[in-house]
């Protein structure tokens, strides 16, 4: 199969920031396959993991029993939802606010040495990065909210980001999406590290509540409430045909950024099978487990009553959930919504073939949420 491989040089991949001992057992999992194309990527995430172990040990000698005492208190409130579906939106305007934090990009890169590092190395390579993210209009930055799963992947090589790396062997990490597959010693091990990065967000912010978005939680209930039984979730969802062709646009810029061997099938096929296999585990674990919450936790969000209604959406969830604080919070959430004006979303097309894969697939979302399959994209 002849492919054009893109964005060949990119420095982009979600693993970096990785620890040596964690690197090498990723690598000896995948078979040590990483394509010539992509040797140097290996040889810059390898050469970064030698300094992020050194700086990672010096901090668990520095931090270590300060984590040890504490407390995820109060627990984290947790935004879910399908990539694409305006979780990072929604995150942004509940983890800016006064009382509430969100894991950051730094953080999300360097998991085990942000408490040492976080003076210092953003601002020395701040202009490095780009403005907005590579496949929409989101703005971009160290300090900008992030997805503690890419944290997650590095910390426990237990994840499907892992899948989008080495997509020989997909199958081995599709099934972390929801964890239902999953031995009990990687389910301990996966707990284990997000209290762990839980509490280093709550320590460098003085035990402010963490606002946590990661797509790949909507699959996690049992999961999540087994270790936060009284947490609180936002469910924010959206026309699945809009999802998937958002997934896929997104997927065809992130995907180039983190192979370490190119798929052996066309990467556009690949892409849409992942796609669609993924969104199916999400929907169908969402729709089954989200009366698990306990009632009061839980709100359910339509992407389109969220936009252009911000204000009263926020405000209604302090309310429901009795969060303290709106009257702190918002002149915080006006002038940040204020700035957002002439935020222009992409506009993107679905064909008919791929609007009946998506209803055949997703056909749970569909039915739970009371989409319309004959809908066309606006």
């Amino acid at each position: 199969m002849n492919v054009e491989v893109q964005k060949r040089w990119s420095t982009d991949q979600l693993i970096t920031g990785i620890e040596l001992q964690d690197w090498l057992k990723l690598l000896g999992r995948n078979r040590y396959r990483v394509d010539p194309t992509y040797l140097h990527r290996a040889a810059w995430v390898g050469g970064m993991s030698m300094g992020t172990s050194l700086m990672g040990r010096l901090e668990d000698a520095r931090f270590g029993r300060k984590l040890a005492n504490t407390e995820i208190d109060p627990a984290p409130l947790f935004v879910i939802g399908h990539w694409r579906s305006g979780t990072t939106h929604l995150h942004n305007l509940l983890g800016r606010l006064p009382g509430h934090t969100y894991p950051t990009v730094y953080q999300c890169i360097f998991p085990t040495c942000f408490l040492s590092t976080q003076n210092v190395l953003p601002a020395m390579t701040e202009r490095l990065m780009d403005d907005t993210r590579t496949y929409d209009n989101v703005k971009h930055g160290w300090f900008e909210a992030a997805e503690d799963e890419i944290a997650l992947a590095k910390m426990t090589g237990l994840s499907p980001y892992i899948a989008f790396m080495f997509p020989g062997n997909a199958l081995e990490y599709e099934r972390y999406v929801d964890f239902v597959e999953a031995n009990t010693e990687e389910k301990e091990t996966w707990k284990e590290a997000f209290r762990y990065f839980l509490k280093k967000i709550m320590l460098a912010t003085g035990g402010e509540r963490v606002v946590v978005k990661s797509c790949t939680h909507t699959a996690r209930i049992r999961l999540i409430l087994d270790m936060f039984p009284n947490a609180k979730f936002v469910h924010i969802h959206r026309h699945p045909y809009e999802v998937y062709a958002s997934t896929l646009h997104m997927r065809s810029h992130t995907d180039w950024e983190n192979f370490f061997h190119l798929p052996e099938q066309d990467p556009e096929v690949l892409r849409s099978q992942q796609t669609l296999e993924l969104g199916r585990r999400i929907f169908e674990r969402v729709t089954e487990d989200r009366h698990l919450i306990p009632e009061g936790n839980l709100i359910e969000i339509p992407y389109r009553e969220l936009c252009g209604n911000e204000m009263a959406s926020v405000q209604n969830i302090y309310e429901t959930f009795d969060l303290p604080g709106w009257d702190r919070a918002e002149p915080v959430l006006r002038d940040y919504v204020d700035g957002l004006a002439g935020y222009k979303r992409n506009r993107l097309k679905l064909d008919k073939k791929s609007r009946a894969r998506v209803y055949e697939a997703w056909r749970s979302s569909f039915d739970a949420y009371g989409y319309d399959p004959d809908e066309k994209l606006g």
